[in-house]
């Protein structure tokens, strides 16, 4: 049985909602990297959450789906097979683990089912070929097969005989209709677009549909020759995510994000109109479910780790349904939006902690990716830096996601270029505008590409960083190119990471500017990382090997993160203690660290 700590942070994974959404389950990761299964159960009109043990561990990316009746589909990837597990609730408030089969697929997924005899749809894709099976207690059946891939499944009528979904054959994607008591495949209007989500009550489809004008959404009905494209629902302002439809088909929920926090927005399909849905403010998830009696979704807040939020439509209530709190669960640190002036344009961050102006200790923390942001969700490192008296600006740079097209291909062929341009003039704010009798330099902390920014920045500004800290860095995009994975190569090509910029810093190679750094510096990677070798950072402690300001922390067994992994917690308060201990000259330089 896998337990997970009282009072930590819980990081809940791959939530699910049950076809009728009156259930729910997840992974709840605390902060040790310790896994549970979480239940949720709406039936009673409240929310009834269960954490489940299971007889052998399970871990990300383990994919849980709840079915009607309470019980829970596990499935546990493996190397070209995956087990299947049925989880039925016990009299004595437990479950039962039945192993019901080894699925032998390059993949796997599960869907739910509106059927209670049905846990769930199974789907597998091997040498090219899509077969879809249905769970029974007698094991898998068999119901569809079809070449090449399908994704989006999604029902078409109430007891989910027919799905709509996008069929892939040999690059060309296809909405289709999957009458699955028949195994029947019929396509739509050939510029259907693509199926995002359907409504089971009127057989509708959503779709996002390629026009002259860009990406619009609109309904389709099998068999209608166009989609409808309401001019309300493409007027909307930032990136749109189509969330749930209402049970009768008349209203539709959709995620808009909008910098670092999310809106909801409700479409009144028949009014013609959107309307926004006040919610605490924060970033809401990718699952969602629309019941009869609450609209409910998963959410994150800086102040509340990811759970359910339930909102009334037709008012104007949200509130959390709470998961496995517990009484001892700490008071976590909120943030707030500010904007900062840089170079080319205002970039915002996310804040937490005390006023930045008038605080001794101020960090910097740099977001990896560089495709990604930080936003407004709960995030358990920077909480711990909050909760330790550091004032914590994080912001999203040019590079980041969310503001647009031109701010996040900024970097393309300009690693290190722009983003660390921005960096500096951050700097150069935060330190004019400080008034504290006390006050150190500015820290930098950052992982992944956002440590291979935060050694650029300690490297071009030597004298003005107090500490920094950075977690699996990379030590130039060429370096990186050579030694990783053909996922990492394709991201380098994409986005241009290997390009000379010719400015006066030079080449963006770590292990060329590292003996710049004149702040004590803290670099941890974990032995199994599998996006930035570990190499890198051992070639960054043999070149600073001679520093005694240097500490190095790898982690054995670790992955991409070792902060959110087994031993995170005793790792991130050692970080913790670098970056507000006092400057030692003598300073151990640490080449392992057995933390697994």
């Amino acid at each position: 049985m896998v337990n997970v700590a009282p009072g930590d942070p819980v990081r809940r994974v791959g939530l699910r909602f049950s076809a009728r959404g009156e259930h729910a389950a997840c992974l709840a990761v605390d902060g040790d990297g310790r896994t549970a299964i979480e239940a949720w159960s709406f039936e009673r009109g409240h929310a009834d959450v269960r954490r489940i043990g299971t007889a052998a561990a399970v871990v990300v990316p383990a994919q849980v789906i709840p079915a009607e009746d309470g019980r829970i589909v596990l499935l546990r990837p493996g190397s070209g097979t995956h087990e299947v597990t049925v989880m039925t609730p016990s009299g004595s408030g437990g479950h039962v683990e039945h192993r019901v089969a080894t699925v032998r697929a390059e993949g796997l997924r599960a869907f739910a089912s509106p059927d209670p005899a049905v846990p769930a749809m199974l789907v597998s894709c091997t040498d090219g070929r899509t077969v879809i099976q249905r769970l029974t207690d007698e094991g898998l059946e068999p119901v569809a097969g079809l070449p090449g891939m399908i994704t989006k499944e999604c029902r078409l009528t109430p007891d989910g005989r027919r799905l709509a979904a996008n069929h892939i054959v040999d690059g060309e994607r296809r909405a289709v209709v999957l009458d699955l008591t028949n195994d029947a495949v019929t396509p739509f209007a050939h510029d259907a677009g693509a199926v995002l989500l359907s409504s089971p009550a009127t057989g509708e489809v959503l779709v996002a549909v390629d026009t002259p004008d860009g990406v619009k959404l609109g309904w389709l009905t099998p068999g209608d020759a166009h989609a409808h494209l309401p001019g309300e629902l493409n007027d909307i302002e930032g990136v749109v995510l189509p969330l749930a439809v209402d049970p009768g088909g008349d209203r539709l929920a959709l995620k808009v994000t909008d910098g670092a926090r999310s809106r909801l927005l409700i479409h009144e399909r028949r009014a013609g109109k959107v309307r926004e849905q006040p919610i605490p403010p924060g970033v809401i998830g990718f699952a969602s479910a629309w019941t009869e009696g609450a609209l409910r979704f998963g959410h994150s807040a800086p102040a509340h780790p990811c759970g359910v939020l339930a909102v009334d439509p037709s008012g104007t209530g949200a509130e959390w349904v709470e998961g496995h709190d517990t009484p001892d669960t700490p008071p976590w640190c909120d943030a707030r939006l500010e904007r900062f002036d840089g170079p080319a344009a205002p970039m915002e961050a996310v804040v937490y902690g005390p006023d930045w102006r008038r605080t001794e200790h101020v960090l910097v923390a740099l977001h990896g990716g560089p495709e990604a942001a930080w936003d407004l969700s709960f995030d358990p490192t920077l909480q711990r830096f909050a909760q330790a008296g550091i004032s914590v600006i994080a912001p999203n740079q040019r590079g980041s996601t969310g503001y647009g097209a031109a701010h996040r291909a900024a970097i393309v062929d300009r690693w290190g270029g722009p983003d660390l341009a921005d960096i500096r003039h951050l700097l150069a704010v935060v330190d004019t505008a400080r008034h504290h009798p006390r006050q150190s330099a500015p820290m930098l902390f950052g992982a992944s590409y956002g440590a291979f920014l935060a050694l650029l920045a300690a490297a071009a500004d030597p004298p003005m960083w107090s500490r920094c800290v950075a977690v699996g860095p990379f030590l130039s995009g060429p370096r990186l190119y050579a030694d990783g994975s053909p996922a990492v190569r394709s991201l380098l090509e994409r986005l241009g990471g290997r390009t000379d910029l010719g400015d006066d810093l030079g080449p963006r190679d770590l292990l060329r500017l590292c003996p710049r750094i004149q702040a004590p510096l803290m670099v941890v990677h974990g032995e199994q990382d599998d996006v930035v070798p570990v190499e890198h950072s051992r070639a960054l402690a043999r070149r600073l090997a001679a520093d005694r300001r240097f500490v190095y922390r790898e982690v054995a067994g670790g992955g991409h993160y070792p902060l959110s992994g087994r031993g995170g917690r005793a790792l991130l308060d050692e970080v913790v203690d670098f970056l507000l201990g006092p400057v030692r000259d003598d300073l151990a330089l640490a080449t392992r660290a057995a933390s697994a």
